[in-house]
Parts: structure tokens; sequence; C-alpha cells
């Protein structure tokens, strides 16, 4: 049995998370449960008394979380390291609301320096084409439920590389809320708890419109799951691992990286990028709330001009020559 928190901490926890909670998405409410917790979890076990945190209580918490291990034995990420950060900030700040405190100490920290760089789950251009194209050949398995899995991945491969939607904002989608005529999708729950419009791609549209009509129905074979009234008949977690460990498969067979189901939303905005598409129309696209958010993307194609740069520039050519005599 895990930790249980005193009446005090577990009454505060409640109340917070009753208040964040039309604040966020489903997803990020359960992120936030587990943060919370284990933050107050932390405060109880130093025997630190919440309503008397001050700066150098905060500065504890933080250097105890830069030490954090994960069950591999290395330490938290950094992105990780800010999250865990943002929910002290968010439960203090509801404490000064509810003015039990006078002032939030989260706010004075100052947060370790987040390395600007996109992640390497990206496939190029041509290598998320064969990958795409190896998807869609689910119909020549001999083997029928491995038919079914593939035909699903590719659905949902398409979609994602279609949209750039995250894979909890995809699996909470119903048929109410796609117009495949207009090929527009609308997340009513998206990131932060924001709605934005997603657009389909020709393509990606006649693949869901087909999915839909018959695909589905024709594979789900009449069971019942959590989440199964929506598009893709499961929850997040679900199709996450379904999904993923398909994708594992065959990045594997054709000689890829492999990535997951969130490598075609990166993969998307880097391809975009480098076909001219303005920024700006990327950031509204993925539905980035910054502009500075979609500018990582900028980083890869400076990493690939100077690949360019030392593979072309004269000087090169120069260096070339001297070792070819």
């Amino acid at each position: 049995m895990g930790h249980v928190l005193s009446t005090v901490y577990a009454d505060l926890y409640d109340e917070f998370l009753a208040a964040e909670r039309p604040r966020v998405t489903t997803q990020g409410f359960v992120s936030l449960q587990g943060r919370a917790r284990r933050m107050l979890q932390w405060f109880e076990d130093e025997d630190i008394e919440l309503l008397a945190v001050g700066i150098q209580e905060a500065l504890r918490y933080q250097v105890w979380l830069s030490e954090k291990l994960t069950t591999e034995g290395v330490t938290i990420a950094t992105g990780t390291m800010h999250n865990y950060l943002k929910v002290a900030r968010r439960f203090f700040t509801y404490l000064v609301q509810t003015e039990r405190v006078s002032t939030n100490p989260f706010m004075e920290l100052r947060y370790p320096r987040l390395a600007l760089h996109l992640s390497r789950n990206v496939l190029a251009e041509a290598q998320m084409g064969r990958l795409l194209e190896e998807l869609g050949k689910f119909d020549q398995s001999t083997v029928w439920y491995e038919r079914e899995r593939r035909y699903r991945v590719h659905v949902v491969a398409e979609f994602l590389y279609a949209t750039g939607l995250r894979i909890a904002e995809a699996c909470a989608l119903t048929e109410g809320d796609l117009d495949l005529e207009h090929r527009l999708v609308y997340v009513r729950d998206g990131k932060g708890g924001k709605p934005r419009t997603a657009f389909l791609s020709s393509y990606a549209a006649d693949v869901l419109a087909l999915f839909l009509e018959s695909g589905d129905s024709a594979i789900r074979h009449n069971f019942t799951r959590k989440g199964g009234h929506t598009i893709f008949g499961a929850n997040k977690a679900r199709v996450a691992i379904v999904v993923n460990r398909e994708l594992a498969r065959v990045c594997t067979a054709l000689e890829l990286p492999v990535i997951t189901t969130h490598g075609f939303r990166h993969s998307l905005g880097t391809h975009l990028l480098r076909s001219g598409c303005d920024m700006r129309h990327i950031q509204v696209i993925l539905g980035h709330e910054a502009l500075g958010t979609t500018q990582i993307y900028t980083h890869v194609d400076k990493d690939d001009l100077k690949r360019s740069l030392d593979e072309f520039h004269p000087r090169q050519w120069h260096n070339r020559g001297q070792h070819d005599e």
C-alpha cells in the first residue's frame, strides 16, 4: 500500500484538485494528481508545515528533485523537474488565493535552464514515407489478428501525421468532433484545457472515413472497452501501447529509427518547416500557445545547415583532395 497522507495534507490535496479540475485536461489532471501527491508526501516526510513553507523550504524541495532518481537509477530529466516545480507553484498559488498564506515561495525560485532541443523521436521525410507505406500493407499478412492490428495502426499513424495531435487528444475524439467533408477536427480538450481546430490531409480524411464507415466495426468484434465510444475505440493508454509496439516492430524491420506516437507530431513540425511553411502556421497546426515552442523546430534546420556546410563547403573539397592524394 502506498503512502497515506495525514488528514490535514489530504484535505488540502482534495481541495486543490477540486479547484484545478475544470482547468486541465483529463490527462493533465492525472499528472497533476500524481505530482501533487508526491510533493505533499515530501513535505510531510520532512515534517514541514505547509502553511509555514518559505523560500528555504522551497529550495530544499528543488534540491531533492534535482537528486531524485528514476527506476533506471538516473536523475530525472530537467523537464520533469520543471513539471514538479510547476505543480508546487500552482498548489501554493491556491493557498494564497484561499488566504491560507500570504506569499508563494515557489514564485521566487530560479528554475534550472531547459535545454532547447528536439526529441530524437523524428523521422526524415523519406523515412516517414517508408514507414507509412509499410503500415499501409496491412492486408498482406496471412494472420487475421495481425492484419487487424496493422490496419488500426495504419489509420492512427496517418491521422497523427496529418493532424499533429497528441495521442491523448486523438484518443479523446468522437465522431461528433469530426467534419470529414471539410477535413476539420475539433479538439475540445486540448493541452491546458483549451479547445482548438486541427486539420486533415485529403488522404488521411479518406482513410479515416473508410475506417469509421466499415473498418472499425469489422475489427472490433463487439468487444467493449473503456473509451469504446471514441473514434479509435479505446482509451489513450491502450491505443498507445498497441501502436507503439507495432511501430517498434516495423521501424526495426525497416532499419529506421524507432519512433512512438509522439514522433508523428515532431516529424510533422519538422517537415512543414523544411518545406517552407510559415512558422505561425505551424504554431496553429500544432496548437502551440507560444511561438517560442514552435521555434524549437528551427534548431533541427540549423543542424541540417551545419551538415550541409561541412559537406559542400569548398574547403571540404580542398581537404578531400589532399586526402585523395
